[in-house]
């Protein structure tokens, strides 16, 4: 039955139910811009062509609810009714700072971008969050959703409003999820929170379908529950039995999407989701995939011989990995619109003042599409980024950045001034064990 799902849910679509319309215009458009309108689980419900510097989409036929506008990598969070005639204004060169909503349905659509602004303000730190007691880290979540639905008291759409609550009630139980594993990520440290801690997490249903497509936050929580069951597996039999727990279609094929990008994120485990695709997938061209993806796995392993590379700097002389001959070097592989890489950014400062002068080069590697360009080089600048920073040739589509498999980021890989893989998987530099093997390597 599950491999007839699949099958069905690949080649999902929605059911026409009402007719409403989205347009904007773009600030330094061209023709490397794609825009589409997806659902939160991220199907494409709509490619949408630029005409010029504008766009227009007048024959959607969708359920009111929350969307995800794209453009390139970049996506904001839309809610759609059947009245709404939508205005959607951005500057292609920086999206994330310029985007805005005009028209009928741009006060619902107003506060998503201001309550996603506030959510980055208060959680810029989050890494202190963890470090603070259970007491403490639950008074600071629920400070944050009192702020939240303050902000939206003040919106008139009364359906909007029913919906985003229980949105916003699925965004605490999703930060009280992150205390435990969060907390691991950046200590080191294992956390056991209290029976009346979790007791909220342990009577929710991770398995509703209607939930996982309609709300953004339990979307998230369901499929971290998920993805970090498959995760604790200790062996592919027990990674099976769970993974025959889900009984939700969208939730199933999503988990198996992510098993793909896990094959070259996680060495350790790649055999066992590799043989999860290859048992329950009856897609042969995808079952193909994962398989090549897993036998490149071989080539990218700790003490084979680094993939070569040759970039552009941001003044735009090449760059190789040959240069650095002789020295361990440290690579961030990072974009503008990744909010977890900038998080990053000054524990990697710290990390490389601490070693200044010894054997070590650290490079910044940009992943942004040609579009961002300008917006890489205007981030250089204001995140003070020194140093070694190079733009990709094509995204996550270089070799070298494919080579590796990186499907997610921010990832670290560490190589040996011999020009061989020391960490393909570098723990990031907010954690303790980065600077251990450092001092290690270096002292």
């Amino acid at each position: 039955m599950k491999k007839i799902l699949i099958v069905l849910v690949f080649a999902i679509c929605i059911a026409p139910i009402y007719s409403q319309s989205i347009s904007g215009t773009v600030k330094n458009a061209s023709k490397d811009v794609k825009l589409s309108l997806r659902t939160i689980n991220k199907r494409a419900v709509k490619e949408i062509s630029l005409q010029g510097n504008s766009f227009n989409t007048s024959d959607l036929e969708i359920r009111e609810g929350f969307y995800k506008f794209r453009k390139d990598n970049n996506s904001v969070y839309v809610y759609l009714k059947p009245d709404y005639k939508l205005q959607i204004n951005f500057d292609a060169k920086d999206f994330n700072k310029t985007v805005s909503f005009s028209g009928q349905g741009a006060e619902a659509n107003n506060y998503l971008l201001t309550k996603k602004k506030l959510l980055k303000e208060r959680w810029k730190n989050s890494e202190s969050f963890y470090k603070e007691d259970e007491t403490k880290y639950l008074s600071i979540i629920k400070s944050i959703d009192k702020e939240l639905k303050t902000l939206l008291s003040q919106v008139n759409d009364a359906s909007f409003k029913n919906n985003e609550t229980i949105n916003l009630r699925f965004n605490c139980l999703q930060n009280l999820y992150n205390y435990s594993v969060s907390a691991v990520s950046h200590t080191g440290k294992p956390v056991t929170p209290s029976t009346n801690f979790l007791k909220p997490l342990q009577e929710l249903n991770y398995n509703d379908a209607d939930l996982y497509d309609q709300y953004p936050s339990y979307k998230t929580l369901a499929s971290d529950y998920w993805h970090d069951l498959l995760k604790k597996a200790k062996s592919f039999e027990s990674m099976d039995a769970e993974f025959s727990k889900i009984l939700t279609s969208q939730l199933f094929v999503d988990v198996i999407v992510d098993a793909y990008y896990r094959i070259s994120d996680t060495p350790e485990k790649a055999k066992w989701y590799y043989q999860l695709i290859e048992k329950h997938v009856p897609n042969q061209s995808f079952v193909e995939k994962a398989k090549i993806k897993f036998d490149k796995l071989s080539t990218t392993a700790i003490g084979q011989k680094a993939p070569a590379f040759t970039f552009k700097d941001r003044n735009g002389k090449d760059v190789s990995l040959e240069d650095f001959k002789g020295k361990y070097v440290l690579i961030d592989i990072w974009a503008t619109w990744c909010t977890p890489c900038l998080r990053e950014l000054p524990y990697l400062k710290k990390i490389e003042k601490k070693y200044h002068g010894k054997n070590i080069a650290f490079i910044g590697l940009s992943v942004d599409n040609k579009t961002e360009y300008d917006l890489w080089q205007q981030t250089l600048k204001d995140k003070e980024m020194n140093g070694i920073q190079l733009f990709t040739d094509k995204a996550f589509e270089s070799d070298f950045v494919s080579d590796f498999g990186v499907t997610s980021i921010p990832r670290f890989i560490l190589i040996s001034p011999e020009g061989k893989i020391v960490e393909s998987h570098l723990t990031k530099p907010s954690n303790d064990k980065t600077h251990a093997l450092l001092d290690k390597l270096l002292n």
